[in-house]
């Protein structure tokens, strides 16, 4: 039973959209992180070049650090953050600035330039620079010390309103991205929809292969369909021969039974009704044959196309069926013998049809030949394994050689049947890709030949 499942559009919008949610948040992610990167590095510019500027104007005479801190140092600053500066001389005493601002000084790297550290001041997060200014000062230490701080409100600001932005660009471009995406996966979608509309329209007997131009992704899923209709075709026409051939069969054979019962019913002679009895009892033993036949022939062809080939031993496969054919002859005397290599005769076949092809070829040899003598023989040649009957039966004239290969074919004599013996093996070993041929040996005992390829 088929089970509709969930839409294979709806479960590719599905995955695609959580690829673009997913990327989408990354990348927001990623743009919130280097935002405030950037807007820190900006920020610490501006407060170092603050500090520096203060720098600048610091300068010592007389033994004091004097200060002169320009209003430009200041204004550069955003204007929604507080401001608080100190300067300290070499001693640690404040000079200019906020006396009670004194964040902890890195003293051995001052020398490297302005520095910028992150702090508290007030219960506010602020950003301090540092500046270092060397000054012709005795004593240990000779540095003037400016440091400016502001509170993190412009920069926080900042990165908050070019996130927001980038998140609304975001946004917009991925629900542009969604609906493109849905619509280019409808339109890629759409062939397997003129697939089944195609299969829809058909013709309930029609099975011709589909003939419609695809994307390369989907002809695989065509070719397929196509031998599966390439199958059903060959199935139907085996199907619609099988039912043709026993129809025309059936059709004497049993008008034949009908007549024989008629005329059965009318006699009033015992010897008459005794012979019209031994007519109706050969006739139907010549239909009860006749339906295995049939059936025989229609499951050799059926197995021909379906059956998966297995590795089988031919020693085995004919000794068996010899042994079950030879069992219903046992009163006869016949010379019989079976010659095959000690080592395993290996081939790749379907097991019932190779050994209902040896039964066919054993029942018509133990049945119109075979006088006295039925020899098997297994030999290799080259890469085929040769599966040999020989008998001293008159064996069948070359002019009907070809001709008892078809179904159907007119038999000889007085012979009952549908001639469908050796047609059944025929079928089997075009099935093994083999070869039945036909012959005499040295001795004049006729001789039938079987190849199978040699695994």
């Amino acid at each position: 039973m088929i089970v509709a499942g969930r839409s294979l559009y709806l479960r590719l919008v599905i995955r695609v959209g959580l690829v673009l949610v997913v990327s989408a948040i990354a990348l927001l992610i990623a743009i919130w992180f280097s935002t405030r990167l950037a807007a820190n590095e900006a920020y610490d510019r501006i407060l170092s070049g603050s500090a520096l500027s203060i720098a600048e104007n610091t300068w010592y005479n007389n033994g004091t650090v004097n200060v002169d801190a320009p209003i430009s140092a200041f204004s550069m600053l955003t204007a929604g953050d507080q401001v608080f500066y100190a300067v300290l001389d070499p001693a640690g005493r404040t000079v200019a600035g906020d006396p009670e601002f004194k964040p902890v000084i890195p003293w051995d790297k001052l020398a490297d330039g302005p520095l910028v550290i992150r702090g508290v001041y007030l219960d506010l997060p602020v950003s301090i620079a540092i500046v270092g200014r060397r000054l012709p000062a005795a004593g240990p230490q000779s540095w003037a010390v400016i440091m400016v701080a502001q509170t993190n409100n412009g920069r926080e600001s900042f990165t908050k309103d070019l996130g927001a932005n980038a998140s609304l660009v975001i946004g917009v471009m991925g629900l542009l991205t969604v609906i493109a995406a849905m619509f280019t996966l409808y339109q890629t979608l759409s062939p397997l929809k003129n697939i089944g509309i195609a299969i829809q329209r058909r013709d309930l007997h029609d099975l011709s292969p589909l003939s419609i131009e695809v994307p390369a992704e989907i002809h695989p899923l065509v070719s397929s369909i196509n031998q599966f209709m390439h199958r059903l075709t060959v199935h139907r026409e085996l199907m619609r021969r099988v039912i043709g051939d026993a129809a025309h069969q059936l059709r004497t054979p049993v008008t034949a039974l009908v007549s024989q019962m008629e005329l059965l019913s009318m006699q009033r002679d015992e010897s008459g009704r005794l012979r019209h009895i031994a007519r109706l009892s050969e006739l139907t033993h010549h239909l009860g044959n006749l339906i295995n036949q049939l059936i025989n022939h229609a499951m050799v062809q059926h197995r021909a196309d379906s059956v998966q080939l297995e590795t089988l031993d031919l020693t085995l496969l004919a000794r068996r069926e010899m042994s079950d054919m030879l069992s219903g002859h046992a009163r006869r005397n016949l010379d019989i013998a079976m010659l095959a290599p000690d080592e395993p005769c290996l081939i790749l076949g379907d097991k019932i049809s190779i050994r209902e092809a040896i039964k066919n070829i054993l029942g018509n040899a133990l049945q119109y030949g075979a006088p006295s003598r039925l020899h098997i023989e297994i030999s290799r040649k080259n890469a085929d394994w040769e599966l040999q009957f020989r008998d001293d039966g008159p064996g069948i004239p070359e002019a009907d050689q070809d001709r008892i290969r078809k179904p159907f074919s007119a038999r000889g004599g007085d012979r009952l049947g549908a001639s469908l013996g050796l047609s059944i093996v025929e079928e089997v070993m075009r099935a093994h890709h083999g070869h039945m041929r036909f012959g005499y040996a040295a001795n004049q005992d006729f001789v039938v030949t079987l190849s199978f390829k040699a695994v």
